[in-house]
């Protein structure tokens, strides 16, 4: 099997694996917002629902299409304005969306813990898209 082709397969399941884990991170994220009454701006609520979930998972589905350049573009894109997002919002903006507003229960935990594994998802899915697409650039370059 070319390695070109490798490289397409293999950087079509990480990110898959990568999407599914944030997915799954939000929902548990979300459900800890919705219990402890953390509310979100309609702006900020849109951004999540198209450029937190809904990009991702179009980025992903691309990945497993001949537009996977498209795919990778939109995964780096999307990963990193989430990575950004939860940034601010999460330990910059002073309010109840806060690391430090949680009260330490279960729920306030789970909140906390949810927000650094949505880092940690994000920067590992910014990173797998700008690096699959260097290496479909180089590939497409020789």
């Amino acid at each position: 099997m070319p390695s070109s082709l490798i490289n397409c397969v293999r950087s079509a399941k990480y990110v898959t694996a990568i999407v599914v884990v944030h997915l799954l991170v939000n929902i548990v994220h979300g459900l800890a917002h919705r219990a402890l009454g953390v509310r979100i701006a309609p702006t900020a609520s849109i951004f999540v629902i198209v450029v937190v979930l809904i990009f991702p998972l179009i980025a992903m589905a691309l990945l497993w299409t001949v537009k996977k350049r498209l795919g990778l573009v939109l995964l780096s894109l999307s990963m990193f304005g989430s990575l950004l997002f939860g940034l601010y919002h999460h330990f910059l903006a002073v309010g109840s969306d806060h690391v430090h507003s949680q009260a330490p229960s279960p729920l306030g935990i789970t909140f906390v813990v949810t927000v650094y594994l949505l880092l940690i998802t994000e920067a590992i899915g910014t990173y797998f898209g700008v690096h699959f697409l260097r290496i479909a650039n180089k590939v497409t370059k020789s």
